[in-house]
This record gives structure tokens, C-alpha cells and sequence, in this order.
């Protein structure tokens, strides 16, 4: 009796976009603008939000080695490949994110202690350049999204075609049989 083994090739994504590199690079950058404006303008505000930023573009750096793990072909010791490494990548990322948060408090209770005048102007300007980084990089993975949807559905009308071809084929063979 034999034993086949089932392909653990992924269905998912096949391939890094540049919308997803370029994502990583426009928030890599507002991340060092806003943390400069917000030493500079003593805003704890934009510097905790530059951390998150920073925490969303480790997210999108740490997805991207998931990914590529993700693609590693399973070898003897390891059937499933590195599949599961994006478990490990998404508890990390939490990890960060729970770090970030505890420096932010830290520096809450520091400022709530030792408050100092804020240039809200500045703040407000900083923002709002955040604002459309955010816009930017949303719409860049929706039209990309809305790309790849549509190759899956040609693709699906394609694979539809052949099924009915098929189908017919077998219908027409059990017949003659």
C-alpha cells in the first residue's frame, strides 16, 4: 500500500508588489520626519505616534519575511516548510507593540509630571503630512489588490471554460459507453 504525501504548496500571495515596497519606504521616512518634528516641537504626541508608525512599518517588514519564509520548500525535517513561521512573525510584532506602548506611557507619566508647551500649528502640519502618507499607502494596496482581483478572475473564468469543456467531454464518453 502506497502513501502519497499532499502538495504544500501555498494558494495565497505568489509575489511582493512594489506597492508593498513602496509602502515600507514612505513610512519608514515619515517615521524619521515625524520623530525629528516631534523632538524638535517637544510633541510627545507625533513621537509616539512615530513609534506606532515605526511598530506598522516593522509589521510590514517582519510580513515581508514571513513571506519569504512562507516560500521555503519542505525538506525531510521540516514537511511543511517554514508555512508557520508567520504565527512566529504575528507574535513578535505583538511583542513590539507592547514595548512601544510601554515606552509611551513611561514618557506620558514623565510629560504628565513635567508638562512643557506644545507648537500645535506644527503638530497639526505634521499630521496632516501623515494623513496623506497613510492615504497614499492605502490606496496604492487597494489598487493593487483591485489589479490582482481581476487576473483572479480571468483566471477563474478560464479554469470555469475548462471545467464545462471537461465535463462535457466525460458526460459525452460515459454516453457512448
Amino acid at each position: 500500500m502506497s502513501h502519497d504525501h499532499h502538495d504544500h504548496r501555498s494558494l495565497g500571495i505568489t509575489s511582493l508588489n512594489k506597492a508593498f515596497v513602496i509602502g515600507i519606504v514612505l513610512n519608514a521616512g515619515f517615521v524619521v520626519a515625524e520623530f525629528i518634528a516631534g523632538f524638535w516641537y517637544n510633541s510627545l504626541g507625533l513621537i509616539s505616534d512615530a513609534g506606532h508608525n515605526l511598530g506598522d512599518v516593522f509589521s510590514l517588514v517582519l510580513a515581508m519575511l514571513a513571506f519569504r519564509l512562507a516560500k521555503v520548500s519542505p525538506t525531510l525535517r521540516y514537511t511543511y516548510g517554514y508555512k508557520k513561521s508567520t504565527i512566529l512573525v504575528s507574535l513578535l510584532n505583538a511583542v513590539i507593540l507592547l514595548v512601544a506602548v510601554g515606552f509611551i506611557l513611561g514618557e506620558s507619566i514623565d510629560k504628565l509630571f513635567h508638562p512643557r508647551p506644545v507648537d500645535g500649528d506644527a503638530v497639526a502640519w505634521v499630521a496632516g503630512v501623515g494623513v496623506l502618507v497613510n492615504a497614499l499607502t492605502a490606496w496604492l494596496f487597494v489598487k493593487d489588490k483591485e489589479k490582482k482581483e481581476k487576473e483572479l478572475e480571468d483566471s477563474n473564468q478560464i479554469l470555469n471554460e475548462r471545467n464545462r469543456i471537461l465535463s462535457a467531454l466525460s458526460r459525452d464518453y460515459t454516453t457512448i459507453l
